[in-house]
């Protein structure tokens, strides 16, 4: 028996130990315990004179744990350290008599909360810090333990958020326990990479983030298929089931540090969504070219006569004159000033007497189109906005872009979509 008690004795010390002093300007708890109304003034008095009655189910649990620890040496207890001796999460905290010191209070405002490492307009116990600096943020339904009131702030401490907020817009007492199931939100996460949310109750609709692993979002509604979720500063979405993980948890501020975090996490998330929609819709413009090829009925041509022959040597060796010295212009069509591609394409058919549409779209589509098997000298290799002639051996001569000369290139420099024919 002399051994089991001393064993609790030190399990009690080990728990004491556990409980640091809240971070700067945050009075730590064990002065809290001592702490006494002013008897001058109602704007500062601690939170045990204000709640008295421990919340629901912990009296049991205080009795059970002063039972195993007699002598209740410890001067304060944080649940945190108390519910994971006993296996639980709570948000209150205890003096050595088991009276509550700190109780549940909800933050019930559209608008966030900041909360302060100081009470702004105080002066600051740090040397050289005059002001309070921000500290994180409540949003509407967070939990917070309420640990004293001073004036009109409260000293407060939720998940890893501690400080002092302005005590307007919070329920608390019986008002707060009424509302503590709901301070219980379901979460929705990642369980892999490229998760996506999307904008509609549809896998097909726009992507608008990829969501980051290990970052929690608040679960709005559970559907068959897909659940919708709410990402700050992204919106609400839809999120394929078996893609995620949904827990309960309870709401908790964050931290300036956490909010930075988060935020770069969900940008990064936002700017992966873009580049999915671009690779979708470029995708998308793909599969209609491939799909509008496959209507038209392309049979190779009959054989060229010698004289088309000559025409088709003679318009490529003209072609490649201009390689190096002719330089891109859009819009242009001057084989002497400049041309875009489609320009020099129209410019080099016009001076051998073909006539030939002006822009890429019309040329693709103007022409007869041929199979890439029966592809010949002179005829226009079309890909998606880009045109240029083929001089044969897999080549084709072009007018590139913006700010270089024409040149020559292999024909699978881009997808192909037609080989369109003006030569017969």
């Amino acid at each position: 028996m002399a051994n089991s008690f001393k064993l609790n004795k030190i399990t009690a010390i080990i728990l004491a130990l556990t409980v640091t002093t809240i971070g700067a300007g945050v009075m730590s708890l064990t002065s809290v315990t001592n702490a006494q109304p002013d008897e001058t003034s109602s704007d500062s008095v601690s939170a045990l004179s204000e709640f008295t009655v421990p919340g629901a189910g912990m009296g049991s649990v205080m009795e059970d744990y002063f039972v195993a620890v007699p002598d209740r040496s410890v001067e304060l207890l944080s649940t945190t350290a108390l519910g994971a001796s006993l296996e639980g999460k709570f948000n209150e905290y205890y003096d050595k008599n088991g009276s509550t010191i700190g109780k549940l209070i909800v933050y019930n405002e559209k608008e966030d909360a900041d909360v302060y490492d100081a009470i702004p307009g105080t002066e600051r116990i740090e040397v050289g810090e005059a002001e309070a600096k921000i500290a994180g943020h409540l949003q509407k339904g967070d939990v917070a333990t309420l640990v004293s009131v001073q004036g009109d702030w409260y000293q407060i401490i939720s998940g890893s958020l501690n400080g002092y907020v302005n005590k307007a817009g919070f329920v608390r007492g019986i008002e707060a326990e009424k509302l503590d199931d709901d301070t219980y939100v379901r979460m929705a996460s990642a369980k892999n990479k490229n998760v996506y949310m999307y904008a509609e109750d549809d896998e097909s609709s726009m992507v608008l983030c990829v969501l980051p692993k290990n970052v929690q979002f608040t679960l709005l509604k559970k559907g068959d298929t897909l659940s919708k979720i709410r990402i700050p500063g992204v919106g609400k979405g839809w999120v394929v089931n078996k893609k995620i993980k949904i827990s309960k948890e309870r709401r908790y501020g964050e931290t300036t540090a956490e909010e930075k975090e988060s935020k770069k996490k969900i940008k990064a998330g936002v700017k992966a969504a873009e580049k999915v929609e671009e690779q979708r819709a470029a995708e998308a413009a793909q599969d209609e070219l491939e799909e509008a090829v496959k209507k038209i009925n392309i049979k190779p041509g009959k054989p060229d006569s010698d004289d088309v022959k000559a025409l088709r040597e003679a318009l490529v060796a003209y072609a490649q004159q201009f390689v190096g010295i002719l330089p891109y212009v859009y819009g242009g069509a001057d084989l002497t000033s400049g041309a875009d591609c489609s320009g020099f394409t129209m410019a080099v058919y016009a001076a051998f007497g073909i006539s030939i549409p002006r822009v890429s779209g019309d040329q693709a589509w103007g022409g007869t189109s041929v199979p890439i098997e029966d592809i010949r000298l002179g005829d226009i290799v079309c890909y998606s906005g880009h045109v240029a002639i083929y001089i044969g051996n897999g080549m084709v001569v072009h007018e590139p872009v913006p700010g270089e000369m024409c040149s020559i290139a292999s024909m699978n420099m881009m997808p192909i979509i037609n080989i369109a024919r003006y030569i017969n």
